[in-house]
């Protein structure tokens, strides 16, 4: 009988009020520690290791921008970058035109290395294409699996 593959599938939500330019700085971020939701056992003194699935972005006072761009890094300063720049098309909420998402497909293992520091955490910077209104950084969601 061949053995079977469980995958964990986890997710870290974080809510802001960061108003995004044109531009990544470093207070344009969200910062996500993907082991918090684990066992003591399994975060201790631990870098991230897993695989990135996907992530979510959500913006609200965002009447002019059409895309968002997005950064993931190892570290606050955004020097070790883990996922490079991707850029999505924002999508209006239905009844609440300047209320806009977008979402990324990553799907990449994701191993703090390259000498960056690794405490379990992933910061995600984000910047538009039009800051006229200053559109919000609300909400991000990274789903990842072990």
């Amino acid at each position: 009988m061949p053995t079977r593959i469980t995958n964990f599938l986890h997710d870290s939500l974080q809510t802001g009020l960061q108003v995004l330019g044109t531009s990544f700085n470093t207070s344009d971020v969200h910062v996500h520690d993907l082991t918090a939701t684990l066992p003591d056992f399994q975060r201790t003194g631990r870098n991230f290791y897993g695989i990135v699935e996907g992530i979510h972005v959500r913006l609200t006072s965002a009447g002019s921008p059409t895309k968002v761009t997005i950064r993931v890094c190892a570290d606050a300063d955004g020097d070790y970058t883990l996922v490079p720049d991707t850029e999505a098309t924002l999508v209006a909420g239905v009844t609440t035109a300047t209320s806009k998402c977008a979402a990324f497909s990553v799907g990449i293992p994701i191993f703090q290395i390259l000498a960056g520091p690794g405490n379990g955490s992933l910061y995600l910077f984000a910047k538009v294409d039009d800051g006229t209104g200053n559109p919000v950084l609300a909400q991000t969601c990274i789903t990842w699996r072990e």
